[in-house]
């Protein structure tokens, strides 16, 4: 029990509520307009929508933010710490990138649209082949970098076509994606300790020297020094 609850207390737990955060909210979306599984227009669709735009904006930050944290924590016992925590802030700034520019708003916001969500990919991409290559290539692991990319490739699919699957390879995607994280994290960090747990304090050397007997300065009475000189000890 206590292996699980830090498990839930640690980066696979954000991972885990982020991604429920993400699931519930595109839920939510989804009932309130049932008709963007159809339209071809991926998530972004919930986004120009009064009804829907609070519930997908809820739902890409909180899985953002539930990403972000557990890729700092975990960064510090990765071979890349520095590059990880960069990749950790940079996924949140174009999750807030996609969230914030509705592509209806004009051809330009479009554009910043689309190039933040392109972004995205590509990092989330680039994570994911670090994390499999850090974890040696774990069978899982490499199964849901397999899993992310054949929803990506999905997604890129249709995202140049009127009608299609696009929201159901961006959703394929993203949850291929944090599959990853929840299989290839455990291991990284396992396999890399932290610097502190690496280098735990031992006893000082000085303590574990055997203890020699005090030296008084004067002998017992009938030593050598109480004999004349000359004579040997009987």
């Amino acid at each position: 029990m206590r292996a699980v609850g830090h498990i839930i207390r640690g980066p696979v737990g954000d991972v885990v509520k982020g991604q429920l955060g993400l699931l519930g909210g595109l839920a939510v979306c989804v009932a309130l307009r049932p008709e963007g599984l159809g339209v071809n227009h991926g998530v972004s669709y919930y986004g120009v929508h009064r009804e829907t735009f609070p519930w997908l904006a809820a739902a890409l930050l909180t899985a953002a933010l539930f990403t972000r944290r557990a890729l700092r924590s975990a960064a510090p016992a990765t071979p890349a710490p520095r590059p990880v925590r960069r990749l950790a802030d940079a996924f949140t700034v174009l999750v807030a990138g996609v969230v914030f520019t509705p592509y209806t708003l004009g051809p330009v916001i479009g554009w910043v649209h689309r190039a933040c969500g392109a972004a995205l990919y590509l990092l989330q991409l680039l994570l994911g082949w670090w994390l499999v290559a850090w974890a040696r290539r774990d069978a899982l692991a490499v199964g849901c970098l397999l899993f992310q990319l054949g929803g990506g490739i999905v997604a890129a699919v249709y995202v140049v076509q009127d009608e299609g699957l696009l929201l159901h390879g961006e959703v394929t995607f993203q949850i291929g994606f944090a599959l990853l994280l929840i299989r290839a994290l455990p291991l990284v960090t396992a396999a890399r300790p932290r610097a502190g747990a690496a280098a735990a304090p031992g006893p000082d050397p000085a303590e574990t020297r055997p203890s020699r007997p005090p030296v008084t300065g004067c002998r017992a009475p009938g030593g050598d020094r109480d004999r004349p000189p000359g004579r040997a000890a009987p």
